[in-house]
């Protein structure tokens, strides 16, 4: 049973520190932008834009950021109720892991739904939030034991998730992506599912809907230019999706961060 202490996002804060000390709970970061270094039991661990961290109880700790760099990520820590009945075996180590994650837009946008819910505490949302951080600790074992049994079908998804990535502007199809690596569309997409968990179809959109979910945080644009801008040519479908994927319309977090800076 995993029991939640905090999550949040930290946000290129200038004096970020850790000082050393003694971990008591269990910690998962994604880093989302920036570098940064933890010094965990006398090992130094650079870490950068896609890694993830789980750090255990346990250890002794420092972090501090890499050559003066400012970064940007996401965390949770938490409590297991018994450590020998960790629902995942990631959760049994006793030493820190690192992973440069293939499924980065999907566990950010898990990450960014984790710290919603953690700080509107509306009904349900320690569940919630319970429920939130053991998908991403499950998704990070799984990534834990595909390192031990790496395989050309991994290469293969990883060469479509790079595609996605740098052409998500355009319209991506299944058919194309398959030519590009040498098999059928339907093997592209059962082998894709099975790795990662997602539709091809889903993974673009979560790609999309990240950038565009950027671009209305931190951007001086309408919610039609940023649809426009990742490849959505009906805004209508666009608001639609985003719901989806997020849990509120786009108009709500773009008025939001109008009123936070005092804009609109």
């Amino acid at each position: 049973m995993i029991h939640i202490e905090a999550a949040g996002f930290d946000d290129r804060d200038p004096g970020w520190r850790k000082p050393l000390s003694r971990t008591t709970v269990h910690a998962v970061a994604l880093i989302v932008s920036g570098k940064l270094c933890y010094r965990i039991d006398g090992n130094v661990l650079h870490l950068g834009k896609g890694d993830l961290i789980h750090i255990p109880p346990g250890c002794l700790r420092e972090g501090f950021p890499e050559r003066g760099d400012q970064h940007q990520k996401y965390w949770v820590t938490f409590l297991v109720a018994g450590d020998d009945r960790a629902p995942f075996p990631l959760l049994k180590r006793r030493a820190p892991f690192t992973v440069r994650t293939r499924q980065y837009e999907y566990l950010k946008q898990r990450f960014s739904l984790l710290v919603q819910q953690w700080r509107g505490k509306l009904s349900y949302y320690d569940s919630i939030c319970e429920a939130l951080t053991a998908e991403i600790v499950g998704l990070i074992n799984r990534e834990a034991d595909d390192l031990r049994h790496p395989s050309p079908q991994l290469d293969m998804i990883a060469e479509v998730q790079r595609h996605v990535l740098a052409h998500y502007r355009e319209n991506i199809r299944v058919n194309e992506l398959a030519a590009m690596v040498g098999v059928t569309p339907n093997y592209l997409s059962s082998l894709f599912r099975r790795l990662t968990g997602a539709t091809v179809k889903e993974y673009v959109h979560q790609v999309k809907l990240s950038a565009a979910r950027d671009l209305l945080l931190s951007a001086d644009v309408s919610i039609r230019e940023a649809a426009e801008y990742v490849g959505f040519c009906d805004q209508a479908y666009f608001n639609r999706i985003f719901k989806k994927v997020y849990g509120f319309p786009p108009s709500r977090l773009w008025n939001e961060t109008r009123r936070d800076s005092g804009t609109g």
